[in-house]
């Protein structure tokens, strides 16, 4: 009969499970950093494009707190509130986005999305790799 003989399962065991913490620690931290990043990107992509009404919908541009579940974590990024006229910031980020019959769209979200795509990684990265190797 054979005998299988395992020694220092338990650091391997250790070692996994501080990995594990150290992700729980870092995903949150890294939807913020990427989230301020996509936030300002926006911002000065919809004043770049003119697409101010006394600035309440560029200022009112935010992050969400982090939605979702242990498989699945997000933040979204987008106008916020109503202007002081009352009227919805998000849906003028909708209507300047895709445009109407009578008004061209002028995507901001998506140029500002893209511009920042890179930077966003790399911010997400940097902490990442900080909680992983700090």
């Amino acid at each position: 009969m054979a005998k299988f003989n395992v020694v220092g399962l338990e650091e391997v065991e250790k070692k996994l499970l501080q990995r594990a913490k150290a992700t729980e620690e870092a995903v949150p931290e890294m939807l913020k950093a990427g989230a301020a990043v996509l936030v300002k990107a926006q911002q000065d992509e919809i004043e770049r494009m003119e697409i101010v009404d006394f600035r309440d919908m560029k200022n009112s541009v935010k992050a969400t707190k982090i939605k979702g579940n242990e498989a699945e974590r997000y933040i979204e990024v987008y106008p916020h509130g109503k202007d002081r006229k009352g009227v919805s910031n998000a849906t003028k980020g909708f209507i300047a986005q895709y445009g109407k019959s009578n008004e061209p769209a002028r995507p901001w979200m998506t140029v500002a999305n893209e511009k920042c795509a890179n930077e966003v990684r790399a911010t997400m990265l940097e902490v990442w790799e900080e909680k992983q190797n700090g």
